[in-house]
């Protein structure tokens, strides 16, 4: 049977047949298998073949994959076409069988070819970094791979994953050699990204066609810089013909390498012997990426730069903000200490303090505010800084604020906005330091009471007893006409609720704006709030406040406790007679009680 055939179903049919006759009659299921086994074993790569329809490059690949080298051997052996043997050559480099690579290659009948597919063989074998199979290639007795095929593709990935073995032999096969410097030195780039400093002194050696340091305006310098490799940096910035140019691609190599907090390579940079790095290049912007990365080494390089230092000032305090708001406070330190050009504390108007304080850095914020010169001001912006504080709930910077010697935040700036943010998220440790500052305390009634209703909304009970038990100013339950009453209802919020009705001055009506309290309540069944309202003792909600609406939102069975509590209710607020009384009266409780009991 030629290997190109697919395994006939009559063969499969022996095959099952053999095995169940094989002990005849059949009582040892164990043996039955066994001798399955050991028949699929001498077939295995016809059943390979019959699986892949045939496709033979397919079969010898799951052979291998398998671990099964006699399987795959066999079916190589047995290669029908040119075709075939091609095809099994890339499945058998592909998982690094240098002696099926020979059998291939030196096959009598069908001998694969090294460089078929365009040398698509080599370039996988390079890259992999199967020396032997790569040999073979190159040393084939007919069509030999070319090592400079698909326009040096093998040497780039071989360089690329440092195998330098397979780079030497690449460029010193005496024919079809690859060329270091094809497409512009590619293959430096690859091995500069990667980190491969030996692989990169050979190609940069070359004694025919070598590599460019600078190739591609610098792009391998770059790429090395980025990723931190310090040696090949050192060895393209000296190379003693087409050195890179630390300088390349407008400063890129030392923006990437101060961001990143490559120390030692920005070292390099900036002391190349030529074309060096400037550390003020860009106005700065190579001192701003370190900074805003908390690098605190590269700042301190940066700025002690023999030449062309970077200003810790520069950009107007840039590099300050960046630092101070991702709370960097060794770095905040460095730029404002900086003996020359230093950082401003109250630099942009104060929106470094401002961010320090948003992201609750309580230790920038304090060397901000100490600082001996252009010291930061608590109070900047109209207390921005306190009110971002504390709608984030920031306790610590908050009371930094407060607390400053000089300037201090007013807790009640902006008309009480950082008390109204503290509430409605639930702070409620700011909100009483807020309410409790020495001096500009906040009022818990300011904004028309604004802090209560927002504190209810979001169902706070904490911050909402907070609010109306501040000694002075305290906030209104009835404030916006009971609309944290109505809030409160609204969520089921019971403790709150009795909280609003209980307030010992001025506090919550329960028929408010006409009852929608009771309406909301009774519509998502929070019965014991409906009951509180209902027995309220001044001013408690009506049944039938609304036309019934209260009613009508308590239809069904989930609701049905709600609904007998309003209709036992009083109708009106000066008469005895209940909802149920008045119905009742008018022979339609009947109705009423099929309606919306027993719906």
């Amino acid at each position: 049977m030629s290997a190109s055939s697919t395994l006939p179903s009559d063969v499969v049919a022996d095959i099952v047949l053999r095995a169940l006759l094989i002990n005849s009659p059949i009582d040892d299921f164990c043996t039955v298998c066994r001798a399955w086994q050991s028949i699929v074993s001498q077939n295995l790569s016809q059943i390979l073949l019959h699986r892949r329809r045939g496709n033979m490059p397919a079969a010898v690949g799951d052979a291998l994959r398998q671990g099964k080298l006699d399987v795959a051997s066999s079916l190589v052996s047995r290669s029908a076409s040119l075709e075939e043997s091609n095809g099994a050559l890339m499945a058998v480099v592909t998982e690094g069988q240098a002696e099926l690579t020979r059998l291939l290659l030196n096959s009598p009948l069908y001998a694969a070819r090294a460089n078929c597919h365009h040398g698509e063989a080599l370039v996988f074998a390079s890259g992999r970094g199967h020396c032997e199979i790569v040999r073979l290639l190159l040393d084939a007795p007919q069509h030999a791979a070319h090592a400079d095929c698909q326009d040096g593709q093998a040497l780039f990935h071989a360089a690329s994953n440092g195998h330098i073995d397979i780079v030497r032999m690449l460029l010193d096969v005496p024919q079809h050699a690859a060329c270091a410097d094809r497409r512009d030195s590619w293959a430096l780039v690859g091995a500069a990204a990667s980190g491969h400093s030996e692989v990169l002194r050979i190609l940069l050696d070359a004694p025919q066609n070598a590599a460019h340091a600078n190739c591609h305006d610098g792009l391998a310098l770059v790429r090395a810089a980025a990723f931190g490799h310090s040696e090949v940096v050192h060895i393209l910035i000296h190379a003693p013909q087409h050195a890179a140019r630390a300088n390349c691609l407008g400063w890129q190599a030392l923006l990437y390498a101060t961001e990143n907090g490559h120390s030692e390579v920005v070292r390099i940079l900036l002391d190349a012997p030529q074309h060096a790095a400037h550390a003020d290049c860009l106005d700065g912007r190579a001192l701003v990426h370190a900074a805003e990365n908390g690098h605190g080494e590269v700042v301190h390089i940066l700025l002690d730069a023999p030449q062309y230092a970077a200003h810790a000032d520069c950009q107007n305090g840039l590099a300050l903000l960046k630092a101070a708001e991702k709370g960097h406070s060794v770095v905040v330190r460095i730029l404002l200490d900086a003996p020359q050009h230093a950082a401003h504390a109250d630099s942009l108007n104060g929106c470094t303090l401002v961010h320090a304080a948003e992201n609750g850095h309580g230790e920038v914020v304090r060397i901000m505010l100490d600082a001996p010169q252009h010291a930061a001001h608590a109070d900047c912006l109209d207390g921005r800084a306190l009110v971002h504080a504390a709608e984030n709930g920031h306790g610590e910077v908050v009371r930094i604020l407060l607390d400053a010697p000089q300037h201090a935040a007013h807790a009640d700036c902006q008309d009480g906005c950082a008390l109204v943010l503290a509430a409605q998220n639930g702070h409620s440790e700011v909100v009483g330091m807020l309410l409790d500052a020495s001096q500009h305390a906040a009022r818990a009634d300011s904004q028309d009471g604004r802090a209560l209703v927002f504190a209810a909304r979001k169902g706070h009970s904490e911050v909402v007893r907070v609010l109306l038990d501040a000694p002075q100013h305290a906030a209104r339950a009835d404030s916006l006409d009971g609309q944290a009453l109505i809030y409160a209802a609204e969520r089921g919020c019971s403790a709150m609720v009795r909280m609003l009705l209980d307030a010992p001055q001025n506090a919550a009506r329960a028929d408010c704006q006409n009852g929608i309290a009771l309406v909301n309540a009774a519509k998502n069944s929070h019965t014991d709030v409906v009951r509180m309202l209902l027995d309220a003792p001044q001013r408690a909600a009506h049944a039938g406040s609304l036309d019934g609406r209260a009613l009508l939102n308590g239809r069904g069975r989930e609701h049905t406790e709600a609904v007998r509590m309003l209709l036992d209710a009083p109708h009106q607020a000066d008469g005895t007679d209940s909802l149920a009384d008045v119905l009742a009266a008018c022979n339609i409780m009947q109705s009423v009680r099929v309606l919306f009991l027993d719906s």
